[in-house]
């Protein structure tokens, strides 16, 4: 089945590796990928055709860190500062959760992401199995993990939880590779070396992503260089060999410039989470430097308790904003630079190759973004306009592998109503 999409505005992406707005062209889409971008007049014949005048066709948003299921606890513990947050908010919430609330979480959560054009995500939650049926079913993409935890050195607590971690890599498997599972360290401060190192170990012969949670606070950053020696987070997880396969660090908010050296050479992926950051206070990364530096650097959204939501236009709008101002420079992170944190540089981070661009021979991972509202127009500059006046609401179409799984507020996937029903329920269970 191949498809033509014609009459909208393309964000492509050029031989330069740098984007390029195409007006008067179509792309044409055969099964899963992306088979020509160009003018109408050259282009195949197509088995359909769709009219997207109108509308901007852009890289489907990437997600680089989330925790979906947390849509059960949107707004919880507003106010409180990091540390407290988790301990007297979230946690005795979470110990309830069932893997029936984590699906019904993650599928809400996909519904948002789907609506506001992310078509793919990382998430670090409990219960990966149910994540990982809710993505599959969906048929948005994203990569899925045990969250590894390791509270003491003398016995190992929680039970069993390396076992978890490498079954699941091992375990959950997607032949096509639209779902990956992946290890995780929750961070250096809920771990020990030993977990780490069988990590490690483990990933010599499985060679799967690594995600993990660096330098959020102030306090752990400090924390951890008083717990091992001077060394930094990301000075630790090197040490201890973690930064040797492809690894994605979220927050990142305390980096030196020592890590930011590691991290460059390690090829590590930072992930800048400006609205989480910003409720918890927890400082503002310094995205200036690292792109400097030539880091792959990415962005997400975090979870809803402290965001309180998934709309990646409103990290786009707010990351930028924020650095700006950090570096008290304007040009700082141009709003090129910005789209491609959420799509290129996150598909790269997640470890996916084939997407992340509207490009030839790619993944017809798409969204289309309405230009009707009054704040779309004029349009004198598409980029611009995309991360200055853009909202998740504009867009109308989500399509990914080349299969739309919403538009217009459909959702082609996934019964509305149904999802609606099993979270209000849950969450007047849990609550």
């Amino acid at each position: 089945m191949s498809l033509k999409l014609t009459g909208g505005i393309i964000l492509a992406t050029g031989e330069n590796g740098e984007f390029q707005v195409l007006e008067g062209s179509c792309i044409c889409i055969e099964d899963k990928y992306i088979k020509y971008i160009g003018p109408d007049r050259d282009a195949p014949e197509c088995d359909a055709e769709k009219d997207m005048r109108g509308m901007i066709l852009m890289p489907g948003l990437v997600n680089a860190h989330g925790h979906g299921p947390m849509t059960l606890l949107r707004g919880v513990g507003g106010g409180l500062a990091l540390q407290e947050w988790l301990e007297t908010a979230i946690f005795p919430i979470e110990a309830k959760l069932t893997p029936k609330d984590i699906e019904i979480g993650e599928r809400w959560a996909v519904m948002e992401m789907l609506a506001g054009g992310t078509t793919c995500v990382s998430e670090m939650y409990d219960f990966p199995e149910a994540t990982w049926e809710v993505l599959k079913g969906s048929g948005i993409k994203g990569n899925v993990c045990r969250v590894g935890l390791s509270f003491s050195e003398t016995e190992e607590i929680p039970k069993n939880r390396f076992n978890e971690c490498v079954n699941i890599v091992k375990n959950l498997k997607d032949d096509d590779d639209r779902v990956i599972s992946e290890f995780c360290l929750h961070s250096e401060y809920l771990t020990n070396e030993g977990f780490v190192r069988k990590i490690v170990e483990a990933n010599k012969s499985l060679h799967t992503n690594i995600n993990v949670h660096v330098s959020e606070t102030r306090r752990e950053h400090e924390e951890c260089k008083q717990r091992h020696g001077g060394l930094t987070p990301i000075g630790y997880l090197d040490k201890m060999g973690i930064l040797d396969e492809n690894t994605y660090a979220a927050h990142c908010v305390w980096v030196e410039d020592s890590d930011i050296e590691i991290m460059k050479e390690k090829k590590v992926s930072p992930v800048f989470n400006p609205s989480s950051n910003c409720k918890l206070a927890s400082g503002f990364a310094p995205i200036d430097k690292m792109l400097e530096k030539g880091l792959n650097v990415a962005i997400g959204t975090d979870g809803c308790a402290s965001n309180d939501n998934l709309n990646m236009f409103e990290e786009l709008h707010l990351g930028s904003l924020l650095i700006k101002n950090k570096a008290s420079d304007a040009t700082v992170l141009n709003a090129g630079q910005v789209l491609k944190m959420a799509t290129v540089n996150g598909a790269r981070a997640l470890g996916r190759t084939d997407t992340g661009e509207l490009k030839v021979g790619k993944r017809a991972d798409i969204i289309a973004v309405s230009m009707d509202k009054p704040h779309m127009y004029p349009a004198f500059d598409i980029m611009n306009l995309l991360v200055y006046s853009a909202q998740a609401s504009d867009v109308v179409m989500t399509m990914v592998d080349g299969k739309i799984l919403y538009e217009n507020g459909i959702y082609k996937t996934i019964d509305a109503e149904k999802a609606r029903f099993e979270m209000k329920d849950a969450i007047a269970r849990i609550y």
